[in-house]
């Protein structure tokens, strides 16, 4: 290689350098930060989810946050039938418990649901996922939230009978 500016492994991501000084390059063996990964994984996701909703006709309006009850929405949306409808995001598609059966991110949704029910007209509040808790605490947790009315829905993003209860807003 004689050019000196000419980068090898251009597809590798390149680190922060110093003013003046050349970034410098990941190497192949460096580890990604598991939240990095982590956030890119979400976003992703939330792209897939939006994606399906504005398939479904459905007028996306972005994130709300609601201060009154501190709870912030991942996207307000209003329904072909004019129902305005709370969604958040819970998703990835690695890791070893994607979605809702990490239990802390399970409840997170859940505590978010029961705050939005302290509001005078709350609006249904869906979580869509990539997955769902299979059984024990969490799927225990999933049942007794959506009887008691903190969840309206919980739909499973790759799942097309569960993308198809979407349509009754």
């Amino acid at each position: 290689m004689s050019d000196p500016d000419e980068l090898p492994f251009a597809d590798r991501p390149l680190v922060a350098a110093e003013p003046g000084e050349r970034p410098a390059i990941v190497p192949p063996s460096a580890p990604r930060s598991f939240q990095a990964a982590a956030g890119i994984q979400g976003r992703q996701f939330a792209e897939q989810a939006d994606t399906l909703l504005t398939h479904l006709g459905f007028e996306l309006r972005g994130r709300r946050v609601l201060a009154e009850v501190g709870v912030e929405i991942d996207q307000e949306a209003v329904s072909p039938t004019g129902t305005l409808v709370w969604f958040e995001y819970k998703g990835s598609v690695q890791g070893h418990r994607p979605g809702l059966r990490r239990t802390d991110t399970l409840k997170k949704a859940i505590a978010n649901g029961a705050l939005l029910r302290a509001l005078a007209e709350p609006a249904p509040y869906v979580v869509i996922t990539s997955h769902l808790p299979e059984a024990g605490s969490g799927a225990a947790m999933l049942a007794a939230a959506t009887e008691l009315g903190y969840l309206t829905d919980v739909v499973c993003l790759y799942d097309p009978s569960a993308t198809a209860r979407l349509k009754r807003w």
